[in-house]
């Protein structure tokens, strides 16, 4: 049994300790502060093989050629390792392994056997899955079928899409062929080699917050219920594992079982990772691919332009990458994969990520910068409004004046203006205390226990972005921004549902768990109860 400090927590010694028989189980002690080198378990390339790119399609810009997007990352989340691998959070508990190592098993002199009881850790971490997914859902329903108290082994990812509409969408329920509408989107989930916490402040959080807070803007500019087009919010949950969320709407429309189908589509604007500018810049990616179309290469050329002057009198410079470089990995490729649709995706890096920890534990508050005055309370935390709140906010105002350009909106957009005190709560929200006073007014008073206990003064929060918040905070506070339909016509929720089944999740003792556990109607799967405790053996 081995306590590896956080700093050494590597893929070079993970994989050695993968390769003797020695070791049955690995407790990590998280470094306090991030190693500075960076540290990100995910793929150099994420979600390869999955996005608009391959060898059919695009084959020079296949497999991230000539541009790695995660520099930093060291696969090791897509490793299966014969051991229960657990995360120390609290250094407490750190403490008290190193002084039972040291009392019982240091030998008193050079040479000598430590003296008998010695100092033993055990790791309990029972997961079930094991084989494929096939196997395990047979199993599994094989248990279900015959068994009085059936051991359920595996389950489906299971969650939920949100989206929302600037107007209602009329009686039928659908979008008639000719209308167009601009849609608005990004991811809000995270993940990490470890159960349970997956922060996600700058690969998620710092970009929904901002869709939020442009959404509040919008809906309060002047005629913009009169606008021309409509513009659609949509928040994909599950883009970790091969852009499931995105890849269901997609089908969804496909198959006519949503309001619109992809022609409608006018204009897709994503919000990528946006937390960490160099010099208030962002970049706009395009898909030089579908930009051989002259008709959507002009579209794409009025959406940048509409972008570029919506940026005019802002503290955010735009930019735009070379012509021939490809998308970042964004859900806007799984749209493209089924139709050429004129879109933007907006990020603060051109080429690599800015973020060294990248679906890792350590992509925390501190990582985009947030801090706060000492001897603040948490009620004046949640009201104090931090740089990186004023930054967000200005990325907020400049997507909600080209929204409302975009959407056919006429003359000046310099009154559309984000609510800085919104996005610094919702930050606040989301990445240190669920359960605050303004999270709590949001929802309903039988749904306040999802907020969960607060955890403000932990540095990695103990749960993923948003897990109790989600399924509930940001349909709440799209519902009560006026204008913002609470429910559709033939649609009695803004939830669109997804599943999925992964057959590379069933391996056997697979270490990390996926993002927003809480808020599925069905738990991720392998199934796991795990605790560790001291004794003398």
């Amino acid at each position: 049994m081995i306590l590896l400090n956080g700093s050494l927590f590597s893929r070079e010694i993970l994989m050695q300790l993968k390769g003797t028989s020695r070791i049955s189980g690995l407790a990590v002690a998280a470094a306090s502060p991030a190693p500075s080198q960076g540290f990100s378990p995910g793929l150099k390339c994420p979600n390869d093989g999955f996005g608009l790119y391959s060898e059919q399609h695009g084959p020079e810009y296949a497999h991230c050629n000539g541009s790695i997007w995660n520099p930093w990352g060291s696969g090791v989340s897509y490793e299966d390792f014969p051991f229960p691998i657990f995360l120390l959070q609290d250094a407490n508990e750190t403490e008290v392994i190193k002084e039972c190592f040291r009392a019982h098993n240091v030998p008193a002199a050079a040479g000598a056997a430590p003296r008998f009881p010695l100092c033993a850790m055990q790791l309990q971490s029972h997961m079930h899955a094991a084989a494929s997914t096939v196997t395990c859902m047979r199993r599994s329903s094989l248990q279900s079928t015959f068994s009085i108290n059936p051991e359920i082994v595996c389950d489906p990812l299971l969650d939920y899409n949100v989206w929302s509409s600037l107007k209602p969408i009329n009686a039928s329920g659908k979008v008639e062929p000719e209308q167009r509408l601009i849609l608005a989107a990004t991811r809000v989930d995270s993940h990490s080699f470890f159960w349970n916490v997956a922060p996600g402040a700058e690969a998620a959080v710092g970009s929904f917050v901002s869709l939020l807070a442009a959404a509040q803007a919008l809906q309060a500019a002047p005629g913009a219920l009169q606008l021309p087009r409509n513009v659609l919010f949509v928040f994909f949950q599950g883009e970790t594992f091969d852009y499931i969320g995105s890849s269901r709407l997609v089908f969804d429309m496909e198959q006519e079982k949503f309001p619109l189908r992809l022609e409608n589509i006018g204009a897709f604007l994503e919000l990528g990772q946006v937390s960490l500018r160099n010099d208030s810049v962002l970049w706009m990616h395009t898909d030089p691919i579908s930009r051989q179309n002259q008709s959507v290469d002009s579209q794409v050329q009025n959406l940048l332009d509409v972008l570029l002057s919506s940026s005019s009198g802002s503290n955010v410079s735009l930019q735009e990458p070379e012509n021939s470089q490809p998308l970042p990995p964004s859900s806007f490729q799984r749209f493209l994969r089924s139709r050429n649709i004129p879109g933007v995706v907006l990020s603060d890096h051109r080429t690599a990520f800015h973020n060294r920890y990248f679906q890792s534990i350590y992509d925390t508050a501190e990582n985009i910068r947030m801090s706060y005055p000492e001897g603040l309370t948490p009620e004046e935390r949640l009201e104090f409004v931090t740089d990186t709140a004023k930054a967000l906010a200005e990325v907020s105002t400049l997507l909600a004046r080209a929204l409302f350009s975009l959407a056919g909106g006429t003359g000046s957009t310099e009154s559309i203006k984000a609510d800085p005190k919104t996005v610094t709560r919702l930050l606040y929200g989301f990445l240190l205390n669920s359960n605050n006073s303004w999270f709590q007014s949001l929802i309903k008073p039988d749904q306040k226990g999802i907020l969960g206990e607060a955890t403000l003064e932990s540095n990695i929060p103990a749960f993923p972005a948003g897990i109790p918040t989600f399924p509930t905070v940001i349909p709440a506070f799209l519902s009560i921004i006026p204008s913002f339909p609470a429910t559709i016509p033939s649609w009695n929720s803004h939830f669109s549902k997804w599943d999925s089944h992964l057959s590379w999740l069933s391996f056997p003792f697979f270490p990390f768990f996926p993002f927003f556990q809480a808020c599925s109607p069905s738990t991720m799967w392998p199934y796991s109860h795990s605790h560790f405790s001291m004794f003398p053996h």
